[in-house]
């Protein structure tokens, strides 16, 4: 069985607010990390999330790292979540990914509400955030043949972004 993995992009991440999101949206507890790695510049050590007291600052002034985690909540708990932070001196891209099953398994109705309530928790932090595009599809998303849906400005309603997302 092949598998895939599904990505989300928040594009133009705001690195000043990196750890707000951190702490805040993301909620991580240290107990569902199964790995990380990310490069300190300073130390010029490759550290752990754990040791990180602000991912701001270790991404600076340009840096890249990664969390797997066993189980992560984006509006709906998905098992084996692998975020992907990359940043140059103010921006970039958190990339997270999961396997396809863990949102397209189960009845109909359920993964639905799973879509729903992913679609409810990317809206929010797009705004929260002020994050311009949010791109969901197959890896990789940044292609616009595995792209399933863009979320821009204009895009606002998420019952058709639901709609796009499970077409």
């Amino acid at each position: 069985m092949n598998l895939e993995s599904l990505e989300i992009i928040l594009i133009d991440f705001n690195k000043n607010i990196l750890d707000q999101f951190i702490k805040n949206d993301l909620n991580i507890q240290v107990d569902q990390i199964k790995s990380s790695h990310f490069y300190d510049n300073r130390s010029e050590n490759d550290i752990e999330f754990q040791q990180i007291e602000s991912l701001e600052e270790v991404l600076s002034p340009k840096g890249t790292g990664n969390i797997l985690f066993s189980q992560l909540n984006l509006g709906h708990t998905f098992n084996d979540v692998m975020i992907v932070f990359s940043f140059d001196e103010e921006s970039g891209d958190i990339v997270m990914n999961f396997p396809e099953e863990e949102l397209f398994s189960g009845e109909n109705p359920e993964t639905m509400l799973k879509a729903q309530t992913l679609i409810e928790y990317i809206l929010n932090i797009k705004n929260k955030y002020a994050i311009e595009k949010v791109r969901i599809g197959y890896e990789p998303a940044m292609d616009d043949d595995t792209c399933l849906v863009e979320i821009d400005k204009e895009t606002t309603n998420m019952n058709a972004i639901v709609a796009k997302l499970l077409a």
